[in-house]
């Protein structure tokens, strides 16, 4: 098939994307196909201040595997105690055991609870966390901004197609959102209380999800000093690379980015870098600029025992002005030399 008319038909296979348009109470909901195999409802939340106090938050719940879970929290001074993927009995809605996520108001006012255990290496103590989560700026639907749809139908094209590749390719079809906000709250560790009032981001999303078909990604999100928030993200599948998504916003609106790097481009040389300099095309037309990032506490995940997941708590400069927030980076650990001993 010639390449200029696959390209055509991948646009308008992206492009439907667009025509779907669900209502922020709809969204917020969880959402359950059991009878879809690799389901994923996954939902996170993160939230930070100044002087490094910090937590990162995630439940999935899948149709055919064990749900999962994830609390992190850096106390400036005593460490990351937290814990991940612990068997937990779901409840009614975003809750597994007594972490809870309560949705207060649709788009707008969340609650993250849990009252129990926490670890550190081979060292264990109670936790009390109890956190408002409210949304700065609007909800960002991926179905509508924040993706690079032309990228996106580029890699498609350049792909050989045939019954293996689109069935792969429904991984791509999730819906997928995310927000910028304030957190406010206090944490309760070792009979000390530690209050937050801080910004975070969330996102949450639904569909097929395979962790052992993910190759590498970026997921880098902040917010900066001026108020504006951002996202910039790349992903590699095992079956097609190079698909990017980004936006730039504030309390009103936010607007996709106009270009960002591919892995190939990018060429690191470490895999997990601690410290990355990113160009980013914020509009069409203009110079690049520059995200800087410099890694702070990390949270490190493994997913289904092939993928592993280095969150960090970080300090971001766009174009010169600073900002906080959480830098994400994966590998597949198949495919890349990696050591999880810290």
């Amino acid at each position: 098939m010639k390449q200029a008319i696959k390209y055509f038909l991948a646009r308008k296979m992206v492009g439907r994307k667009r025509s779907r348009s669900l209502p922020v109470a709809n969204l917020e909901k969880l959402h359950l196909q059991p009878e879809v195999q690799g389901f994923n409802d996954s939902i996170y939340f993160s939230g930070w201040q100044s002087d490094g106090l910090s937590f990162v938050t995630r439940q999935a719940f899948r149709s055919d595997k064990h749900n999962e879970n994830w609390l992190k929290i850096h106390i400036p001074g005593k460490g990351v105690w937290g814990f991940e993927n612990r068997e937990l009995p779901a409840g009614e809605g975003f809750v597994q055991g007594s972490l809870k996520y309560i949705n207060d108001i649709p788009g707008k006012l969340w609650h993250i609870k849990y009252n129990g255990p926490v670890f550190k290496d081979k060292l264990e103590e109670e936790i009390t966390l109890d956190i408002s989560w409210e949304g700065s700026g609007p909800v960002i639907d991926f179905d509508h901004r924040g993706a690079l749809l032309d990228v996106t139908a580029q890699r498609i094209a350049a792909e050989p197609w045939n019954r293996d590749f689109f069935k792969k390719l429904k991984e791509l079809h999730k819906v997928h959102y995310e927000q910028a906000g304030t957190v406010r709250g206090k944490i309760l560790w070792k009979g000390k209380e530690f209050l937050l009032n801080g910004q975070g981001v969330r996102d949450h999303s639904f569909g097929k999800r395979s962790w052992n078909g993910w190759d590498r990604h970026i997921w880098y999100l902040g917010v900066l000093e001026d108020g504006r928030y951002f996202n910039a993200s790349i992903i590699d599948y095992d079956f097609i690379k190079g698909l990017k998504a980004g936006y730039l916003g504030d309390t009103q609106n936010a607007v996709t980015l106009a270009g960002l790097p591919s892995f190939e481009e990018l060429a690191l040389s470490d895999p997990l870098p601690e410290e990355l300099t990113l160009p980013l095309l914020l509009r069409a037309g203009e110079n690049e600029k520059m995200l800087t990032v410099k890694m702070a506490a990390f949270f490190p995940f493994v997913m289904d025992g092939v993928y592993h997941i280095r969150q960090a708590l970080a300090h971001f400069t766009l174009d010169g002005i600073p900002g906080m927030g959480i830098a994400e980076m994966g590998i597949n650990m198949k495919k890349y030399a990696i050591d999880l001993s810290d």
